[in-house]
């Protein structure tokens, strides 16, 4: 019978021979000792796999890190411009806004509608106010609206004042 020779039955994992009598606990130990118990070459080609393993999964980790930290930094980016572009809107209604008060006509109606101004061909016609009246007595009719010359041009607080506090006639 040939002799095998030793290179021939090399094992990536040497193990030593299990005594059958061993049961139990003592058999269990005995087979971890021989999965650890490793030829010099064996040990550091799986050395270097677990390194290998190690980076392999840390560039894993670091890469769906990256990409979480996208997706926010793009959901952060929507965002601010979708608030850019609200502003723009706010902006360009302010814009009309500040030109339609700079505008004449602008001034003209504030003229008319806040100061009481009137052009020297405009009639001025400020209606009368009709307070309430107590039941016992008649229902009196609201008087006919009167029209101011333009000669008599009374200020603006005094229309006010009379309006809010009549004088008792």
């Amino acid at each position: 019978m040939k002799r095998r020779l030793q290179h021939a039955r090399r094992q990536l994992f040497g193990r030593p021979r299990v005594r059958r009598q061993a049961t139990g606990f003592r058999l269990r130990v005995d087979s971890m000792l021989g999965l650890l118990h490793l030829s010099g070459k064996s040990a550091l080609t799986i050395g270097l796999a677990l390194v290998m393993m190690t980076f392999i999964a840390l560039l894993i980790v670091n890469f769906v890190g990256q990409v979480m930290q996208s997706g926010r930094l793009e959901a952060q980016r929507v965002e601010s411009e979708a608030e850019l572009q609200r502003i723009h809107a706010e902006n360009a209604r302010l814009e009309g806004a500040v030109a339609f008060t700079e505008s004449d006509v602008y001034v003209e109606r504030a003229a008319r509608d806040h100061l009481s101004y009137a052009y020297p061909e405009d009639t001025v016609i400020l209606p009368r106010l009709v307070t309430p009246v107590p039941v016992d007595e008649p229902v009196v009719e609201a008087p006919e609206p009167s029209v101011l010359s333009e000669t008599v041009r009374r200020e603006n607080w005094r229309l006010w004042w009379e309006a809010f506090f009549p004088a008792e006639s």
